[in-house]
């Protein structure tokens, strides 16, 4: 019986060369995505479409992304809560089919809704309508978990009051009164503590469209609903 040939011991020597490789490959890698960051306004938009894509929600993920966000850094669990805030507003968005009134406004200062204010309110006035206490509910209800300053925001378009409107003597009354008014929903139907909530007024001078036209001017007519992150601190939730 022939005797076969002998196998040499170990590994072929381009088998420890390729490994070698391997693994440095595996380690520079790994040191480039441990020393890289994430944008939390570029995540969101991605994420958003992502769940656009697989038919989660509307291709448009109303989404606002602001340009030249700077957002804190964040730790997991930190991520994990305003995830799940941006996911419920997102539901809630499509749910109640609010895809024209209701966005998503994520910048430096936290996470916001902007609501259209024909939605809440009537033209020139800071009484919220029936109607709108259904969504506010819901707002409000997405807020509950958030652990920082709620801010209630109201904004106008460059039109002058109506003459004649009681207590508004300008858009500064108008855009604090209907701010007032969230804010007052806030603390008697969906419970949020005082300590919490503020209102505010930027009466028209942050527009967000050109008050040239009728269109820019009714997005320009909105509250915004804004979920602060901690000033003078990196870490919202610490």
């Amino acid at each position: 019986m022939a005797k076969g040939c002998d196998c040499p011991e170990g590994a072929p020597p381009w088998m420890t060369t390729y490994s070698d490789l391997m693994s440095l490959l595996l380690c520079f890698f790994v040191l480039i995505v441990s020393m890289s960051s994430i944008h939390e306004n570029d995540f969101y938009a991605g994420a958003g479409s992502l769940r656009g894509a697989f038919g989660v929600m509307n291709a448009d993920p109303s989404i606002v992304k602001l340009q030249n966000v700077v957002m804190p850094t964040l730790k997991n669990v930190q991520r994990s809560i305003i995830d799940k805030a941006v996911s419920n507003m997102q539901d809630f968005i499509k749910s109640e089919h609010l895809g024209d009134d209701v966005k998503v406004v994520i910048s430096d200062k936290g996470v916001a809704l902007s609501v259209a204010a024909p939605l809440l309110f009537d033209l020139g006035s800071a009484e919220l309508k029936p109607e709108s206490f259904k969504v506010l509910e819901r707002v409000f209800a997405i807020c509950q978990g958030w652990p920082n300053i709620i801010r209630v925001e109201g904004h106008t378009d460059n039109v002058p009051v109506a003459d004649g409107s009681v207590n508004l003597d300008s858009n500064w009354d108008l855009a604090f009164n209907r701010a007032l008014s969230v804010v007052n929903f806030g603390i008697q139907f969906a419970k949020i503590h005082p300590s919490r909530l503020v209102p505010v007024s930027y009466g028209e001078f942050h527009p967000v469209a050109d008050n040239a036209t009728e269109e820019g001017r009714a997005k320009n007519r909105r509250i915004e609903i804004m979920m602060e992150y901690k000033k003078d601190d990196p870490d919202p939730f610490k």
